[in-house]
């Protein structure tokens, strides 16, 4: 986990502790000098609160963004487009809103070469990040990737064509890339096992640590062994033609955490059915159980 996925109270005691620090270094430095006795504490008082400014700017900007108020054309374009949206209750729906806001206030979503890009369509990128990660409160994004939202699929060279063949990729040090007509087909086939969205921000996760392997770094230490073991059994069945993934997930192991993040969050009744321990394992890794919430 990075620092500044950290809850505030972490920020918070991060701040004090290298405001301390700051306030130590000026008062040896004082004193080594021979500075007036009034100095010390001054220089140090001045220090500590840069530091403790410095430490939780993050943060503060955060709270500020979360207490603006949520624009009502945004929560209409939430309700018409996001199923799990419309499913929460009032106050997830309010903390969902709140990510939403900071999500789009820390990330840069543009058409291709920067072309400016409508509310709708930054809202859908948006809310394909929070969905997955809505059961870690606290965890943030790190600002590192643009996204960029091509009209349709693109090829190999992010060409535009109509017989492209890619809908989403994901970089490892590079920018998060999307099909504007695929995004919108997964919000609108909602129960299909196929959101773009979903697909390319489970890459994202997969990537948080450097290598994309199909088991990202939030999952728990005692579930990796059996992730492995059902990944492999899954494989299996997928190649026979008897799971409820698609082909595309017996690709690689990446491949099949994308594949299969999107069947847990759009068919996850289907997937608790037919494959009870690969849904229990994705239960604890994004700490939701979509199955019970539908």
């Amino acid at each position: 986990m990075l620092l500044d996925d950290l809850p505030p109270a972490f920020s918070l005691w991060r701040g004090l502790l290298s405001a301390l620090a700051g306030a130590t270094v000026a008062g040896f430095v004082a004193l080594r000098f021979d500075a007036p006795i009034w100095v010390a504490p001054a220089v140090g008082v001045a220090i500590a609160a840069l530091a403790y400014l410095i430490a939780t700017r993050k943060d503060r900007r955060r709270r500020r963004v979360a207490a603006r108020p949520f624009p009502e054309a945004w929560r209409a374009i939430l309700d018409e487009w996001v199923g799990f949206y419309r499913d929460l209750d009032a106050p997830a729906r309010a903390r969902f809103a709140r990510e939403i806001a900071i999500f789009l206030d820390e990330q840069v979503i543009t058409g291709p070469r920067g072309a400016a890009l409508d509310d709708e369509l930054k809202l859908l990128v948006a809310a394909s990040a929070v969905v997955v990660v809505f059961g870690r409160p606290g965890f943030r994004y790190p600002q590192l990737r643009d996204v960029v939202v091509y009209d349709q699929a693109f090829d190999d060279e992010y060409n535009v064509k109509e017989d492209g063949n890619i809908l989403g990729m994901v970089h490892g040090q590079g920018p998060i890339l999307f099909s504007a007509r695929s995004l919108r087909q997964g919000f609108r086939g909602e129960h299909d096992g196929r959101n773009v969205g979903y697909h390319e921000f489970a890459h994202v996760l997969d990537f948080e640590y450097g290598r994309a392997d199909g088991v990202p770094g939030f999952m728990p230490w005692g579930a990796i062994q059996p992730w492995l073991k059902e990944m492999h059994s899954e494989t299996a069945k997928i190649e026979a033609h008897r799971s409820v993934l698609r082909n595309y997930a017996a690709e690689n192991e990446a491949e099949f955490f994308a594949v299969a993040t999107e069947v847990f969050f759009e068919r996850p009744t289907q997937l608790k059915k037919k494959a009870p321990e690969l849904y229990a394992l994705l239960t604890r890794a994004y700490g939701q159980d979509p199955a019970e919430r539908g």
